[in-house]
């Protein structure tokens, strides 16, 4: 699709760019069919004229053809907020230090950060994670803003995204066998679905007794049922990252008598000082496969000294190629997995996909082609 460009120095730019994926809401039984949701993750407003402009408000229509099928604002308050935000981000050095999540590095370089809803020559705001949801797909999502510059003309601009519904060429089955509880998805209501890095990754857990995943105080790494699992390749692929020296901890766990609270603020310490050393540093030992059709699949936070594969290797589906482990910026033992476009750590795109061996407990109509959050899987029978 061309997209549309202004002429009055005002533009619309997303990133990641040219379209949204979409992700399916299929409940058993056929219940809520052609239901999905679309997150915009970034939209930014740039005047990239000699003068300075203001913003009064702006809007998104979702379009089938040139038929119009949602309408939603953007509202002053809300240009407002995010611009309060972002320039806040960027004043703690924020934008910096999580490149990967804003992106801004790769968009919006060289520019700043609107305090208000008035953009200086070389300004900006971003609008971040604009959800959406849709009965049936559309094709588009049109973008527009409006405003007006200092004698009181007014200034408008539009572009739009395709809106893409993926279905991968190529056959994948779960990384791991048995049952397995879904603890991390892309549902609205998980936090994977709000990174393009990460916005289709799943985490995979073991439950026990009482929807524990652990025995004792699970305040040690062998407590935790899924810790050393199997995890194998879901595709045929050519190994193109692999580190395996990461050391473990009991003591990046939850102790007994620890709060929530204090551990929250204990793990956040421990990420920034990972991200001191380098974004691959939170992801632990890991594994990356290269698979036909310009896809990759990322398996993260492995057992340390389980990799089993390494750069040039050629695996087959079904392959071990590491144990289930809790390297990196991991608050218990799982898996974090997904499919992205690149091998990039920072600054790849997650990609939706399915899997073609599994089973959904207790029933499996065939209806749910997505998963979602807290549902329990059996793979490999």
């Amino acid at each position: 699709m061309k997209r549309d460009q202004s002429i009055s120095g005002l533009e619309i730019r997303f990133q990641p760019t040219d379209f949204v994926y979409v992700y399916e809401n299929n409940g058993p039984g056929g219940v809520g069919r052609d239901l999905c949701t679309a997150v915009i993750q970034n939209i930014a407003f740039v005047n990239t004229s000699d003068e300075k402009i203001i913003l009064d408000a702006g809007g998104l229509d979702v379009k089938r053809g040139d038929a119009v099928l949602q309408s939603h604002l953007i509202g002053q308050d809300e240009l407002k907020k995010a611009a309060q935000q972002f320039h806040s981000y960027h004043e703690q050095g924020i934008l910096k230090a999580y490149d990967f999540q804003f992106q801004t590095q790769r968009y919006l370089q060289g520019l700043e950060f609107a305090q208000d809803t008035t953009l200086m020559p070389g300004h900006a705001i971003v609008v971040t994670r604009k959800t959406l949801l849709f009965q049936g797909l559309p094709d588009t999502i049109t973008v527009i803003i409006k405003g007006h510059d200092a004698r009181g003309k007014a200034i408008s601009s539009e572009n739009s995204l395709r809106v893409v519904s993926h279905t991968s060429k190529n056959e994948y089955h779960f990384p791991v066998k048995g049952t397995w509880h879904v603890v991390g998805t892309p549902s609205l209501h998980s936090h994977h679905r709000w990174g393009t890095l990460q916005e289709f990754a799943f985490d995979l857990a073991k439950m026990g007794k009482g929807g524990l995943s652990h025995s004792g105080a699970g305040a040690k790494l062998a407590q935790f049922y899924a810790y050393g699992a199997p995890v194998y390749a879901i595709g045929d692929g050519l190994v193109v990252a692999a580190r395996g020296d990461v050391a473990e901890s009991d003591a990046n766990l939850q102790q007994q008598g620890e709060s929530a609270e204090a551990y929250f603020e204990r793990m956040l310490e421990n990420q920034q000082a990972l991200l001191a050393h380098g974004f691959s540093f939170t992801l632990g030992n890991h594994v990356i496969l290269q698979h036909a059709h310009g896809e990759y699949s990322r398996y993260v936070h492995l057992q340390q000294d389980s990799v089993c594969v390494q750069v040039g290797d050629e695996v087959t589906r079904g392959q071990q190629i590491a144990n289930l482990g809790h390297s990196g910026n991991s608050t218990e033992p799982h898996l974090h997995f997904d499919v992205a476009d690149s091998p990039d750590l920072a600054y790849s795109r997650s990609i939706p996909m399915t899997f073609a061996d599994i089973v959904l407990w207790p029933d499996d109509d065939g209806s749910v082609r997505h998963l979602h959050l807290g549902q329990i899987v059996i793979a490999g029978a």
